[in-house]
């Protein structure tokens, strides 16, 4: 079982490697490039601290972390690409597999994971969280279409995700989030792309209960303004605690380190931590509490014991009991 962590510069994959990443997940923004499709995003982010800038960059970041046997995977996880930029990142994807060191791709729209196999001898795809595999059916498909690993979406039961892997079966590599964003929609099924202005879900909202005159009568004002405010509260746990952190300096947020033990059995290989544009120091201390949460895994034989010598890890036993915070159920 890997940590697989967010990288956005070859620097900061020194760090990240030395505090016990064992495989690392970049971006990469080229700006904008002349053509019919006008301006390229190969994925969810934009300009910014997310992504890298070129590809000189990505072969130096690959070039180190190679040499330390840690493979990097190129997010194109766009939900759906317009045809006409097909034909881009493709001869993006060709370059990076064949002159950068990029070692697999996670991909977010179908038609391209199949124009990726077709036109890339042997590419290695991971199917993205975007394309929402929630039971074995989708992920039977996804793997037929040349998927080599699937990327669960947040908040899936625990007893869901071993019956599909036990179904689809262990020749296919598995990988769950394990800490920081939430995400408030499915992220499969949300509509609200971060291309528009940043995340809808994000918005500070004003809320109030609408009365049409002649339907039945509705429930008093009160429960309406209790479930805003536990709606409220929801989403502070999702945006990361309001960006506070634990008491060892680990930040707060979604988390599913409780569930170690239990993704284990399982055999899911990667554990996926958050945040491509976060700062250094942030992506460090999760690599550091995930590889602590996996050391008392494989010191603990009881799967209860483990759970509260990592809860008292976390250091926040009150948030941990909320269950707001918890990836899995």
């Amino acid at each position: 079982m890997k940590i697989l962590a967010p990288v956005s510069s070859a620097r900061e994959a020194r760090h990240l490697i030395s505090c016990g990443a064992g495989e690392l997940y970049c971006g990469l923004h080229p700006g904008i490039r002349p053509g019919e499709s006008g301006k390229l995003w190969v994925n969810r982010r934009g300009p910014g601290p997310a992504n890298i800038s070129s590809g000189e960059e990505i072969k130096r970041l690959t070039e180190y972390a190679g040499r330390q046997g840690v493979p990097v995977y190129l997010t194109l996880n766009l939900p759906f690409y317009p045809p006409a930029q097909y034909p881009e990142i493709v001869g993006l994807a060709e370059e990076a597999a064949s002159s950068w060191g990029i070692k697999a791709f996670i991909v977010g729209d179908p038609g391209m994971i199949t124009a990726l196999r077709e036109k890339i001898p042997g590419v290695s795809i991971h199917v993205s969280s975007l394309l929402a595999v929630l039971n074995s059916a989708s992920a039977s498909l996804f793997r037929d279409l040349g998927g080599s690993r699937i990327i669960f979406p947040r908040y899936m039961g625990l007893e869901e995700l071993g019956e599909i892997v036990s179904r689809v079966g262990p020749e296919t590599e598995y990988e769950v989030f394990m800490l920081n964003d939430g995400c408030v929609f499915e992220e499969g099924y949300c509509q609200a792309s971060h291309a528009f202005g940043g995340a809808f879900c994000h918005q500070p909202w004003q809320y109030r209960p609408i009365y049409i005159p002649g339907l039945p009568e509705r429930q008093p004002r009160e429960p309406f303004w209790q479930h805003l405010g536990d709606y409220r509260r929801w989403l502070w746990y999702i945006k990361n605690c309001g960006g506070m952190r634990g008491p060892g300096g680990a930040p707060l947020g979604m988390c599913g380190l409780c569930a170690i033990p239990n993704l284990q059995a399982m055999g899911v290989a990667s554990l996926k931590i958050v945040g491509r544009e976060s700062p250094l120091q942030k992506k460090m201390a999760s690599v550091k509490l995930i590889k602590e949460a996996l050391r008392i895994a494989d010191s603990l034989s009881n799967e209860d014991t483990v759970r509260e010598r990592i809860k008292k890890l976390r250091g926040t036993p009150g948030l941990c009991d909320s269950g707001y915070m918890c990836y899995f159920r």
